[in-house]
């Protein structure tokens, strides 16, 4: 049976996840993608913000980013709000992003806006506060740099998930995504990572079992971060889900596994 939240007299507010990494290629959107429907899959009211430019949760729930008209870039800089460019598919609330979102630094950024924009950072939480009573969870996915975007995201949350092929540079990304978390943490913020994911493991390849070995056991020592029990592995069947713009988490049963991992730790 499907969960559904409860309605009480206090007012509800999101738990606010966002996917990050400093490596790209590591499937931040798919993660997104099909933990989201997974979310709805069990009763939860679930948003995503794609604050990457390159605009792939659109591609991935099956809309043409040619078809945006305004998009979070347009919330972001107060010309929108956030009602006004939501979409909805597969039973997700959609607030998307288009190669627009690249002008957002040199926008926010510029001495000649400084008084337009005096807290460029946090744009996203401010614009988040539009809609966070209205769902259970809101997922971001967020562009492998950092940038003005990512640091919105990740200054907007509450919560982060890593996911990471257990592969060299892959794993060179975690570190540096912690490290620019404590980064942030250390600056006052509340936020917490959840753990890292393992993503596109491959079962007979001998290079992900030995590094996916190895990263449980380097982050066994830390109570602090810890690697998801559930593992992703390398599916053709996901590529056609986000080809074909169809999420469906009947075909991931992976996905709904760690989103049940997640639920019992958030």
């Amino acid at each position: 049976m499907a969960r559904h939240s409860k309605t009480t007299n206090i007012t509800k507010t999101a738990r606010i996840i966002s996917v990050a990494s400093q490596k790209g290629g590591v499937g931040k959107t798919a993660t997104v993608t099909n933990m989201a429907v997974g979310l709805v899959s069990l009763g939860y009211k679930t948003a995503v913000i794609d604050m990457d430019a390159q605009g792939h949760i659109a591609f991935s729930f099956g809309i043409k980013k040619s078809n945006l008209t305004k998009t979070i870039y347009d919330v972001l800089v107060g010309e929108a709000k956030m009602r006004e460019i939501k979409q909805h598919a597969f039973g997700v609330d959609l607030y998307l992003s288009n190669n627009s979102l690249s002008d957002l630094s040199p926008r926010v950024m510029s001495h000649l806006n400084s008084k337009l924009f005096p807290a460029p950072k946090y744009l996203l939480k401010n614009a988040i506060g539009q809609i966070k009573a209205q769902y259970d969870y809101i997922l971001i996915d967020t562009s492998p740099s950092n940038d003005i975007p990512t640091l919105n995201s990740l200054l907007a949350s509450t919560d982060i998930i890593i996911p990471a092929l257990p592969e060299g540079l892959s794993v060179d990304g975690i570190f540096d995504t912690i490290l620019l978390i404590k980064s942030i943490q250390q600056q006052g913020t509340k936020i917490n990572i959840l753990g890292i994911l393992p993503t596109m493991v491959q079962d007979h390849t001998n290079l992900h079992s030995v590094m996916l070995q190895d990263l449980r056991k380097r982050f066994a020592e830390n109570p602090d971060i810890k690697v998801f029990d559930t593992v992703i592995k390398r599916a053709i069947r996901h590529g056609l889900a986000q080809t074909h713009g169809e999420p469906d988490i009947n075909k991931a049963p992976e996905y709904l596994s760690f989103v049940k991992e997640v639920l019992s730790i958030a």
